[in-house]
C-alpha cells in the first residue's frame, strides 16, 4: 500500500508549526529537538514525490520514522513533561495502513516502547516504570492496536469491493459480449441449419450467462444440443425428467423458469422459452451450474428472440439455406429429398438449370447475376419446394409421378425462369418420377440431373424419366472397371459386395452434409467401394479364418491397403480413390497404419470410410457382419469418437441416422 503524496504535505506543514512553537514558546538551545523537526520536514517531501518508492509502498516503515523523529523531539524537549506527547496519537493513525497482525504488533511496540525510551534517557531509568508514564505508553498501545483493527476491516471491505466491482464488471462484459454476439449473428441465422443455430445458441448463451451446463431441445423433432464444462459425473440430457420438465413449463407458461434441483451434480437452473414466428413455443433454452439474475433471463430472451424465425425457418431448410437466392441449400435438399422418400411419399423431382448463366454475368455483371439467382429463387419457391443445388442449377419437388403433369410443369417452370432472365439464358428442365418403395435420394437425383442432361440437348428444353435408374455419367472411370474390381472380391470373398455397397451408400449420405462438391462426393464413393480390394492379395486361409489371428497373420491381413494401392494405382481414372484405400486403417490418435496419420492428416475421404466401414460391418447380418443394432453400432462409434474416429464425422453420420426417423441408413442392409 503506498502512502499518499497528502500525508507527505500534512507531515512537512506539522513540521513547520513544531518549528515556530520550538522558536517562539520553547527558547533555548534544542539541537535535538530542531533535527528531529527537520527529518520530519525532509521526510514529509520525499512521502509527498513518492521517493524512494520502497519506502512509500511499506507502511511499517513510516511507523519507524516517525518513532523515531517522536522519540528524538521528546527526549529534547523535556521528557515525561515535554508537551509533545500527543503527537505520538498521530503518529498512532498511520497504523491503520499497516497490514496483518504481526507488523501491527511491531508498530505499536515501536510507538509505545519508543516514547517509554525516550522518557527514560531523560528522567532516568525508573521514570517508565511510574504509573503516569505508564499509562501514557499504554494508552497510546491500545490506540495503535485499534487503529489496527479499523484498518483490517476496512482493507477487508475494500477487497469485497473490488470483487463486487470486478464480479458486476464481468457480468457486464458478458451479457455485452452476448449482446454483440446475438446483434452480429442475427441475420446469418437465416441461412444456417438447425445445427447450427442450436450450436449457436448454446455457445452464446454460454457466453453470456456462464454456468457449468447450456442445453437447448426443441418440443418437436430431434433436435436438441448440450454444452458441459467442469468434471461432472453424467450431462442431464433431454431425456432427463427434471430437465423435460422445466423446458416444458418454461413453453407452457411462455416465461422463464428456475430450478434449485441438484441434478447430477448442477445446481441453480433457468430455462427461457424459444417462440417460434407463429407464436407457439418451440422449445426452450436451458442453463445451470450457477447463480442466474434478472441480466441472464434478459441474455436467454434475446437469444431467443433472434433463433426462433431462424428456427421456424430452418424446418424447411435442415442443412441451411443458400445465402444468394434464399432457398434451402444442397445439404438441405438431400435431407428432405431422403426423409420424403423414407416416408413413401409420390414425388416428381425436377433439375433445372439457368442455362448460360455465365454469359448473363459477363453481359450484366456477377451483382446483376445475384440478382436473377434471387429473383429465380423466388420465382421458384411459389407454390413449389425448391433448393439451390449449385452453381446454376435448382432442384424442386411436385406431389404425385403422373408422366403428362410431369411435362407440363417442367414447360411451365421452363416459361417462368425464362421471364426472369430474359433471352440472355436457355434453361432446360429435367425431371424423375420417383414412387412407392423408391427411397435412394441419390438415385433419384442423379436420374434428374441426367434428364437434366438430355433436356440440354433437346429441342424444347424438357426431358424426363417414368423412374429412377441408373444412366451412364459423363466422365468418370471406365464403363465396368469399378464393378469388375468389386466383383473380383466378391469372388475371393463372398458376402463382401454388399458389405462395400453398404459402406459407399453410408459414406456418400456422411459427405452430402458437408457441403463437398459432387465430384469430390462421387470420388469418396468410389474409394469407399474399392477401399478393401487388397484383400484380394490377402491368402485364403488368412481372409477366412474364423478365430484369431496371430500376430504374423495379422501382420499380413495390415499389409492390404498398400495391396490395393498397388491394383488401383496403373488405373489414372481411380487415382481419386487411393487416399481411402490406402488409409482407411489409419486412427484419429495417430496409432493406426499404415502411416500413423494423427487428425486432419488423415485424407477426409479416408476418415469418413473409416467411420462408414465399421458402421456397416456392425449392422450388416453374419456372416460377414456383426447383426447389432443401429443404436448400438452408433453408441460403439461415439465411444471411440476422437481416439479411433474423427469427432466431425461421427457426428454427421449421428445426424443422417436422426434424418432417416429411425430407419435404417443402408437400405439394403
Amino acid at each position: 500500500m503506498t502512502a499518499p503524496p497528502a500525508a507527505g504535505l500534512a507531515r512537512v506543514a506539522l513540521a513547520m508549526a513544531l518549528s515556530i512553537i520550538l522558536v517562539w514558546l520553547l527558547p533555548g538551545s534544542r539541537p535535538v529537538a530542531f533535527l528531529a523537526v527537520g527529518g520530519a520536514l525532509s521526510f514529509g517531501v520525499l512521502l509527498a514525490v513518492g521517493w524512494p518508492r520502497g519506502l512509500a509502498r511499506e507502511p511499517l516503515m513510516v511507523v519507524v520514522v516517525d518513532s523515531l523523529l517522536l522519540g528524538l523531539l521528546v527526549s529534547d524537549t523535556g521528557g515525561g513533561d515535554s508537551p509533545f506527547f500527543p503527537l505520538y496519537f498521530l503518529a498512532a493513525l498511520g497504523v491503520v495502513r499497516v497490514p496483518g497482525p504481526a507488523k501491527v504488533a511491531v508498530a505499536t511496540i515501536l510507538l509505545a516502547g519508543g516514547y517509554l525510551v525516550a522518557v527514560g534517557s531523560v528522567d532516568g531509568p525508573g521514570a517508565p516504570g511510574t504509573s503516569a508514564i505508564g499509562l501514557r505508553a499504554g494508552f497510546v498501545a491500545l490506540f495503535c492496536a485499534v487503529a489496527g483493527y479499523l484498518g483490517s476491516g476496512a482493507r477487508d471491505l475494500a477487497g469485497r469491493g473490488r470483487g463486487l466491482s470486478s464480479d458486476l464488471a464481468a457480468e457486464r462484459d458478458r451479457a455485452a459480449r452476448a449482446e454483440g454476439l446475438v446483434s452480429g449473428f442475427g441475420a446469418v441465422l437465416g441461412t444456417s441449419s438447425i445445427a447450427e443455430i442450436l450450436s449457436w445458441m448454446a455457445r452464446t448463451a454460454r457466453a453470456g450467462c456462464g454456468g457449468t451446463y447450456v442445453h437447448v431441445a426443441a418440443l418437436e423433432g430431434n433436435h436438441h444440443v448440450s454444452i458441459l464444462q467442469g468434471e461432472i459425473d453424467a450431462c442431464p440430457s433431454w431425456w432427463h425428467p427434471s430437465i423435460q420438465g422445466l423446458v416444458l413449463r418454461a413453453c407452457r407458461d411462455g416465461e422463464a423458469a428456475r430450478s434449485e434441483e441438484k441434478i447430477h451434480g448442477i445446481e441453480g437452473f433457468l430455462a427461457v422459452p424459444v417462440d417460434s414466428a407463429g407464436g407457439g413455443g418451440w422449445g426452450a433454452v436451458v442453463v445451470g451450474g450457477g447463480e442466474f439474475g434478472v441480466e441472464e433471463e434478459r441474455v436467454l430472451g434475446l437469444i431467443s428472440a433472434a433463433a426462433g424465425p431462424a428456427l421456424e425457418a430452418a424446418e424447411d431448410a435442415p442443412g441451411g439455406r443458400d445465402p444468394v437466392s434464399g432457398l434451402p441449400n444442397h445439404a438441405s435438399l438431400h435431407r428432405v429429398l431422403r426423409r420424403e422418400l423414407s416416408l413413401s411419399r409420390v414425388l416428381t423431382v425436377f433439375a433445372v438449370e439457368l442455362g448460360g448463366l455465365d454469359r448473363y454475368n459477363r453481359t450484366r455483371g456477377f451483382a446483376a447475376g445475384d440478382r436473377l439467382l434471387r429473383r429465380v429463387g423466388e420465382r421458384l419457391g411459389w407454390g413449389r419446394r425448391a433448393f439451390r443445388h449449385g452453381g446454376d442449377e435448382f432442384v424442386v419437388f411436385l406431389g404425385g409421378t403422373d408422366e403428362s403433369r410431369a411435362r407440363r410443369a417442367a414447360q411451365a417452370i421452363r416459361q417462368a425462369v425464362s421471364e426472369e432472365a430474359g433471352g440472355l439464358v436457355r434453361p432446360a428442365v429435367g425431371f424423375v418420377n420417383a414412387g412407392p418403395g423408391q427411397e435412394d435420394p441419390d438415385l433419384v437425383l442423379k436420374t434428374a440431373l441426367s434428364a437434366l442432361r438430355e433436356a440440354r440437348a433437346g429441342t424444347d428444353g424438357v426431358a424426363g424419366f417414368p423412374a429412377p435408374m441408373e444412366v451412364p455419367e459423363a466422365g468418370g472411370p471406365p464403363a465396368g472397371v469399378v464393378e469388375t474390381l468389386v466383383g473380383a472380391l466378391e469372388a475371393k470373398d463372398p458376402g463382401v459386395g454388399e458389405h462395400l455397397l453398404g459402406v459407399s451408400r453410408t459414406a456418400r449420405d456422411i459427405v452430402r452434409n458437408m457441403f463437398l462438391p459432387e465430384e469430390q462426393v462421387e470420388d469418396l464413393v468410389i474409394g469407399a467401394l474399392l477401399h478393401d480390394l487388397g484383400k484380394l492379395g490377402v491368402p485364403d486361409h488368412i481372409l477366412h479364418k474364423p478365430g484369431r489371428l496371430t500376430d504374423e497373420e495379422y501382420e499380413t491381413m495390415k499389409r492390404h491397403p498398400a495391396l490395393g494401392v498397388e491394383i488401383v494405382s496403373p488405373i489414372e481414372a481411380l487415382a481419386s480413390a487411393l487416399p481411402a484405400i490406402k488409409h482407411h486403417h489409419e486412427r484419429f490418435d495417430g496409432k493406426g497404419y499404415p502411416d500413423g496419420l494423427v487428425g486432419e492428416d488423415i485424407p477426409l475421404a479416408a476418415r469418413v470410410v473409416a467411420v462408414a466401414d465399421a458402421f456397416d460391418s456392425m449392422i450388416r447380418d453374419r456372416p460377414y457382419g456383426y447383426g447389432v443394432s443401429r443404436e448400438t453400432a452408433l453408441q460403439e462409434i461415439e465411444a471411440n469418437s476422437g481416439t479411433q474416429f474423427d469427432p466431425r464425422i461421427v457426428e454427421m453420420l449421428r445426424e443422417i441416422l436422426e434424418d432417416t426417423g429411425g430407419r435404417r441408413a443402408d437400405s439394403n442392409a
